[in-house]
């Protein structure tokens, strides 16, 4: 049976691969000269900056911690992913503000942001599948009974957001749903 947090991440993740779908769709009609939803953006790395950044990551954080200290042969594969969450808040900020300038009609050549936007979404999907493909499994096998316990009961609950009908959320949460 898959440990509930490992099935929270990975929902977590499904979410987060959506919206970098949205992400990808937007920065292809700005590359092709055509007018994307920068509002739709904004909610996205707002999103992104006040759940997964706060929420998900350090939940992960406390999965991988763990499993490096039941497993000490994949304490590369844990460093990295924790860098990478350690480095997320600025890559996340980075490309938020690159949002938030177009939409305050800065001038700025379509190359940069096209590039910037395909940086945040390529660290990002490559993260994750480094996440699933290898140190989550490796979770679900090494990890006890009692360590799942243990993080069930330091890492608590924490309601998404987009799924918790939060109405500043509601459009990016449709527009999920319509994705399915």
């Amino acid at each position: 049976m898959t440990p509930a947090i490992i099935t929270a991440i990975n929902d977590e993740h499904r979410t987060i691969a959506k919206l970098l779908h949205l992400i990808d769709r937007q920065v292809t009609l700005f590359n092709d000269s055509e007018t994307p939803d920068l509002d739709l953006l904004h909610l996205i790395m707002d999103y992104t900056q006040a759940y997964p950044d706060l929420y998900h990551h350090p939940k992960e954080n406390a999965v991988f911690q763990k499993l490096k200290e039941r497993e000490p042969a994949l304490a590369d594969a844990v460093d990295a992913l924790l860098e990478d969450h350690a480095r997320m808040p600025q890559v996340s900020a980075k490309f938020a503000t690159l949002v938030e300038q177009l939409i305050e009609d800065a001038t700025m050549p379509r190359d940069i942001f096209v590039k910037a936007a395909m940086d945040y979404v390529d660290f990002q999907r490559s993260h994750m599948m480094r996440e699933v493909g290898d140190v989550l499994p490796a979770a679900a096998r090494i990890l006890t009974a009692e360590d799942w316990a243990e993080l069930e009961s330091s890492v608590g609950r924490q309601e998404d957001p987009l799924t918790s009908g939060k109405a500043h959320y509601q459009k990016l949460g449709e527009l999920l749903l319509s994705e399915a």
